[in-house]
């Protein structure tokens, strides 16, 4: 038997002679393909130990502590750090829940916990906030200006975090001189018409400021990922609100009107974090000075008044965001000089403080002061002869003054979509297929699961294996397979339907096995495009089939590279300006010339005109769905006892060879007190980095010029090292040596074997087919660069593998 060791926030428990704790632990399983799994235990006891009953509190008793003091009072519905080790070796970090305890005879006698995976404890973190919740966006305001926007618009060098992509709420047309024609001044675009879009890398920057995480992965850095954008709309038509700003809680002061001249305004009102702390008051302590001969006091309420006072413009609408703990709680609204709603809380209700935050923000540039005052209020119902049952009101009363001056600064957070955090970040996993795990203590790698498994080592354990015991069984396949987006509501996708009877970009694949449907459901909107004829103009629109507008589903856009197109803009203040390109926004992507396509399906592009394959399906489900649909592909359940050193180094993107064949683990099951692993394993067909298969990534096809190109380098599992080298002339590598997965810039030279056209004899002209096609000469070949990276192991082994670069001719 091996002893097991398991710790809560550093705190080891006591455990049971026999008891048996069993982990199990699976990354993406075949019977729901959308989801990141992560490790979890069976319930386990511990006993009732003088240290276990002081880890958890003594939670059979629920009368220990002060109900009135948050100090003595533990919370145990929120699962606390945890890690498990085996003979002292390190097995898994994670969560412990606590479920329950068991009394015997008046007596504690057990605890029952469950294990679970650090990614669950990502989840908890997230709770339920919202989109909103992510202040640190306020970081990426910009000043709203026509030029501002413009250049957001147009300006391909610069990697501007938030953009304005070409959509309308209105019936745009080109070059037909009506109302809303794009290339005219009375339908120019309207530089305060379109909604903002953010990078989703920038989305993932405020998930890590808030909830004090880190995400790492060559894909986060990959022009698929930081190409791709949010549309921040939660409204039909967009207003423009100025960037939301904190109330300065500067020079707070109490009234004479104070019943406790003992208590100061700075005692609430914190002028370095800029809050009001509300906590629970004792009644006689804070109102000592008029407490009746043998009076009883009340519960006591606490109440917080806005107001806004100096308002420079009367006709601009202001808002007052409140939060409370670091989480949005109200929106109050008006215009002028006027008190808005109070806020109320029960005394006893604050068995935790509140932290109280204002933020202003307006629909122009405005000065106001906001008013904050803050009261005590309690009373008393007096008990003796000359004035029995008489009640009276005692208040405490403080207040500070927030001067603001607000400018036209935009912030996203006024127009991202209703949406909690969780269900955009687990959205964004299945869209692009990746998996998310831990690396280190709330450090987290995010990488497509195709990339993942060909990380893996490749093991041998037949020795450990129980080969009398093993099972074969068919694969339990699903009959369909379905990848879809919520439903959209715009006219294009609803015309799009009728004709083929599918949502666009969505696809599924039909197979004639007995399972059951299975769909890969993403909660965002896929709008369709449109592109005028004759032009490389590209719009979006939010009109539904009745010529209404609609406010979209949260949606996520390709930016495309600058495109040549005529249009006009108009600044404001009669200035109209003619512009010739733009960045357009839909469901393509270029990179090192290939085309890339945020639909499921193969459809045909509406920016380009053409099918593009690389599909979110074919790039990121296909390998994984390919290897499983194999016809050889079995389901094998095999029991193993493996050697601690093996159990606790094994990843779950490790491949294992059993006699001689090869596997992927689908799940294992550890016993850690016996030892026992029970896997079940699906047949491997695929790459695997460190035995010299393709990389996952594709080949690089740049274009003819000299240029440099960013080439992601991949570390497979028990690699700590990884040196990048070519045997061709001319190309430069920087860095050339890596200690974890990364990204080498690969500098190459101009490719001068070009193809040539063929023309007429006075090389006056080209010649063309019949179709307008430029006949081309067969000269010209393409460039071909090799990359050999070689990797060395912690046990000093090396593996190598090629990546290549096809230079177009």
């Amino acid at each position: 038997m091996r002893t097991v060791q398991v710790y809560i926030e550093g705190q080891r428990l006591d455990l049971f002679d026999d008891e048996q704790i069993n982990v199990t632990s699976t990354q993406q399983n075949v019977q729901d393909i959308s989801k990141v799994f992560t490790d979890f235990s069976q319930s386990f006891s511990v006993p009732a130990s003088p240290t276990n009953n002081e880890i958890f509190h003594h939670f059979y008793e629920n009368d220990i502590g002060d109900f009135n003091d948050v100090n003595t009072l533990f919370d145990f519905n929120i699962r606390r750090n945890a890690n498990i080790e085996i003979d002292y070796t390190p097995f898994r970090t994670g969560k412990i829940s606590l479920e329950k305890a068991e009394v015997k005879n008046n007596q504690a006698y057990s605890y029952q916990i469950t294990f679970y995976g650090d990614l669950v404890s990502l989840k908890d973190k997230f709770s339920n906030d919202k989109l909103q919740d992510l202040t640190y966006l306020n970081f990426l305001n910009h000043t709203y200006t026509p030029t501002e926007v413009k250049n957001r618009i147009i300006d391909g060098a610069t990697e501007y975090k938030i953009r304005y992509p070409l959509i309308f709420d209105r019936n745009v047309t080109y070059n037909d001189a009506g109302a809303n024609d794009l290339n005219s001044t009375a339908g120019a675009v309207r530089y305060n018409e379109l909604f903002p879009a953010i990078q989703l890398k920038q989305m993932l920057a405020a998930i890590t400021s808030k909830y004090n995480v880190a995400f790492s992965g060559t894909f986060l850095g990959s022009k698929t990922f930081t190409n791709a954008f949010l549309l921040c709309q939660n409204s039909e038509s967009f207003a423009f609100k100025t960037a939301p700003v904190l109330a300065n809680m500067g020079s707070p002061f109490k009234l004479p009107s104070n019943n406790n001249t003992s208590l100061n305004a700075e005692d609430f009102f914190n002028t370095t974090t800029d809050t009001l702390t509300l906590s629970q008051y004792n009644s006689s302590a804070t109102f000592p000075s008029v407490t009746p001969s043998g009076g009883v006091y009340g519960t006591g309420i606490h109440k917080v008044i806005p107001m806004v006072l100096n308002v420079s413009t009367t006709g601009v609408t202001y808002y007052v965001d409140i939060y409370i703990n670091g989480q949005y709680h109200i929106t109050m609204g008006g215009s002028g000089n006027t008190a808005l709603q109070p806020l109320q809380f029960n005394n006893l209700s604050l068995t935790n403080p509140l932290e109280l935050q204002f933020f202003v923000r307006a629909e122009s540039t405005i000065n106001l002061d906001l008013y904050i005052q803050y009261s005590q209020i309690n009373s008393y119902t007096t008990t003796n002869a000359f004035d029995i049952g008489s009640v009276e009101t005692v208040t405490n009363y403080f207040r500070v003054i927030a001067p603001y001056t607000i400018t036209a600064e935009i912030s996203v957070l006024n127009y991202l979509p209703d949406m909690t955090v969780e269900s955009f970040f687990s959205g964004i996993l299945r869209m692009f297929n990746l998996t998310c795990y831990p690396i280190d203590s709330d450090i987290f790698q995010i990488e497509p699961l195709s990339e993942w498994y060909a990380k893996g080592a490749v093991l041998d354990i037949t020795e450990h294996t129980d080969i009398e015991s093993i099972n074969v069984d068919r694969v339990k396949l699903y009959k369909n397979v379905e990848f879809k987006y919520e439903e959209s509501e715009s006219a294009t996708n609803k015309i799009f339907k009728d004709l083929t009877g599918t949502e666009y970009g969505n696809t599924s694949i039909n197979f004639d096995y007995d399972g059951g449907d299975f769909k890969v459901e993403v909660p965002f909107e896929n709008m369709m495009m449109q592109k005028f004829v004759g032009t490389n103009l590209q719009i979006g629109e939010t009109l539904n089939t009745d010529g209404n507008s609609y406010v979209p589903k949260p949606m996520i856009l390709y930016m495309y590279d600058k495109l040549s197109a005529n249009y006009k803009f108009n600044e404001g203040g009669g200035t109209i300006t003619s512009q010739t390109d733009y960045m357009p926004f839909g469901q393509d992507l270029i990179d090192t010339n290939v085309n890339y396509t945020l639909n499921f399906d193969a459809e045909i592009s509406t920016l380009l005109d053409a099918i593009v394959p690389n599909t979110l399906f074919s790039l990121y489900y296909q390998p994984y769905l390919s290897n499983l649909f194999n016809l050889k592909n079995r389901e094998t359940t095999v029991k193993t006892n493996l050697p601690i050193s093996l159990l606790t180094s094994l990843e779950l993107n490790d491949r294992l060879i059993i006699r001689d064949k090869r596997y992927t683990i689908n799940d294992m099951k550890s016993n850690l007190t016996t030892g026992e692993v029970r896997f079940t394993l699906l047949n491997d067909f695929t790459d695997v980095i460190s035995q010299g298969g393709n990389e996952p990534i594709e080949p690089l096809f740049p274009s003819l010029g000299a240029q440099c190109l960013d080439v992601r380098i991949l570390f497979p599992n028990g690699a700590v090292s990884a040196t990048v080298t070519t045997p061709n002339a001319g190309v430069t590598i920087t860095p050339s040596t890596l200690t974890t997965d990364g990204t080498v810039n690969v500098c190459i030279p101009a490719n001068t074997d070009t193809l040539q056209q063929i023309v007429t004899e006075d090389d006056a002209d080209n010649i063309n087919t019949e179709d307008f096609i430029r006949l081309r000469t067969e000269e010209g070949e393409v460039a071909i660069y090799t990359l050999l990276v070689t990797y060395t192991f912690a046990n000093g082994s090396t593996a190598a593998n090629q990546i290549f670069i096809q230079q177009q001719p």
